[in-house]
């Protein structure tokens, strides 16, 4: 076997996508290749790729380590952050030891590019990602959970019914009858109200996106969020407008036609899913008002519920979350009785000693995660594992 480590190529696209099916099961397009990978926001990303040449022709990539760039902002600070994304080693090399000595030796080189490198899937692959990760000097930072809002009872009662029990499962009516008392209770605690503010709350498709007005209304606001995803017109346009996987749109709140809000989201079959959210001075009353008027629209397009996913330590998010009624479902299921086995971490976070702070940059309070950190990949297909790194 004669190994040959190098960087990406015209025309390793094809090789990457042939082991990428491989692996996933999906023929992923050359369009949605080059989207994710070698027209972002910051140009191509960040791809070292290893070549058994003693292998067939059409077989010979055996491993790929990538990172796609992402900007951060530490109080204002910015920074370049390189995203995990799309590791990968051959079915027929894991195990071997291989993949590891491959990131470990890339990783250094990409020091030189990125002060911060972070990964949102860790527990995939049997945790192998997170465990390869752990060695390189990341630390296991964070869990991701979902908050949804419902907004159909009968479907609520649905979910309910399929989390309770075994026991009261087998027992139909008995467990149809509970259902739906907790939804109805969850219901009338979260009521949608009759009146809709009369703030100027614009809902605009991604052609007309106020993109420099969202870039300058973080501006204002990015110290405030200390650790987070720097939202500049570049980034969201590549991330969000030209995403070929997922259409989104912006809920856009105004002020003295000023811009002091917003919420960007998608809407897939009958969900409708969060992908980021800000408001000028963290104000509650904000983010309450355009809440209200995501929850009015999701019922006039019958949408069942709305869904927004954070890390489990994002303080702030999730007590504006919880003040606007939504709801960690999986919350009502972690007594004792349904108690089930605490998940491994999700986010594992590497920070340069480039970047100094005379805050405490490993308090999970600080940070600022939305689903804007993540790959941009349809919500209503089962996750899949994009970081499919094997441990030694």
């Amino acid at each position: 076997m004669t190994k040959i480590t190098r960087k990406f190529q015209a025309g390793d696209d094809v090789h990457i996508n042939r082991l990428y099916k491989l692996i996933t099961g999906i023929d992923r397009t050359e369009q949605e290749y080059a989207w994710e990978w070698l027209e972002t926001w910051d140009g191509m990303g960040s791809i070292w790729l290893v070549f058994d040449d003693s292998r067939e022709p059409n077989d010979q990539l055996i491993a790929q380590y990538s990172l796609i760039p992402t900007p951060f902002s530490f109080w204002g600070k910015k920074v370049k952050a390189g995203k995990t994304e799309n590791c990968m080693s051959h079915p027929d090399f894991r195990g071997k030891g291989m993949y590891f000595h491959h990131e470990r030796d890339c990783f250094e080189i990409a020091k030189k590019s990125f002060q911060i490198f972070f990964t949102t899937t860790g527990h995939v692959a049997r945790g192998a990602p997170g465990k390869v990760r752990k060695k390189l000097g990341y630390v296991p930072f964070d869990d991701w959970v979902t908050y949804s809002y419902w907004l159909d009872r009968r479907e609520l009662a649905k979910e309910i019914s399929s989390k309770l029990p075994i026991t009261l499962r087998k027992r139909n009516w008995l467990n149809n009858s509970i259902a739906h008392m907790i939804s109805k209770i969850i219901v009338m605690r979260s009521k949608i109200p009759t009146e809709i503010t009369k703030y100027d709350i614009r809902l605009y498709p991604i052609e007309r996106s106020p993109l420099e007005e969202i870039e300058q209304l973080w501006n204002r606001n990015a110290e405030l969020y200390g650790i987070s995803v720097d939202r500049t017109a570049d980034y969201l346009k590549w991330r969000i407008n030209e995403n070929p996987y997922i259409s989104h749109h912006y809920l856009c709140y105004y002020e003295e036609n000023i811009l002091q809000g917003y919420i960007i989201f998608s809407r897939q079959d009958t969900d409708l899913y969060i992908v980021d959210l800000l408001a000028n001075q963290k104000d509650n009353s904000i983010f309450i008002n355009m809440f209200d008027h995501l929850k009015s629209y999701g019922i006039e397009k019958a949408c069942h519920r709305i869904k927004c996913h954070t890390p489990s330590l994002n303080k702030f998010l999730i007590q504006v979350l919880s003040v606007a009624k939504f709801v960690n479902y999986a919350d009502l299921f972690t007594l004792n009785i349904f108690k089930q086995k605490t998940p491994p971490k999700q986010l594992f976070v590497y920070v340069s000693d480039e970047i100094e702070s005379e805050k405490d940059i490993w308090d999970n309070g600080y940070w600022y995660f939305t689903d804007i950190v993540k790959e941009g990949r349809p919500y209503t297909v089962r996750p899949i594992d994009h970081n499919f790194n094997q441990t030694p």
